[in-house]
C-alpha cells in the first residue's frame, strides 16, 4: 500500500470532520500496489447524504493536507453500483 500511517490518519480525520463519525472509508486503485508509481489517491466513502459543497470542501481539505490529487467517491450505505463493489471488495478499509 502506497500511503503511510500518517496519511491514513489524515484521511480518516478529514473524512470524519467533514462527513461525520459514521463515515466508512476505503482506499482503492493504484495506491494499493507497491510496484506502481505516482497517481492520485482513490477513496470510496459510505455515509449519509451531505450537501455537495460539504463534499467538495472535504475533497479540497484532503488535497491540501496530503498535497496529492484525490478522487473522492461518496455514496450512501448499501450502494451496490459497480464502483462500490470494486472499492469494497478490492480496496482496504481505513
Amino acid at each position: 500500500m502506497r500511503i503511510n500511517s500518517e496519511q491514513s490518519r489524515l484521511i480518516s480525520q478529514c473524512i470524519h470532520r467533514h462527513l461525520g463519525d459514521g463515515a466508512r472509508v476505503w482506499l482503492f486503485g493504484s495506491r494499493l500496489h507497491d510496484d506502481q508509481r505516482g497517481g492520485d489517491i482513490d477513496l470510496y466513502v459510505e455515509t449519509t447524504p451531505h450537501p455537495l459543497m460539504i463534499e467538495l470542501r472535504c475533497k479540497q481539505a484532503l488535497e491540501e493536507s496530503l498535497d496529492v490529487p484525490i478522487d473522492l467517491i461518496i455514496r450512501s450505505p448499501g450502494d451496490v453500483s459497480p464502483i462500490a463493489l470494486i472499492a469494497k471488495t478490492e480496496g482496504i478499509a481505513l
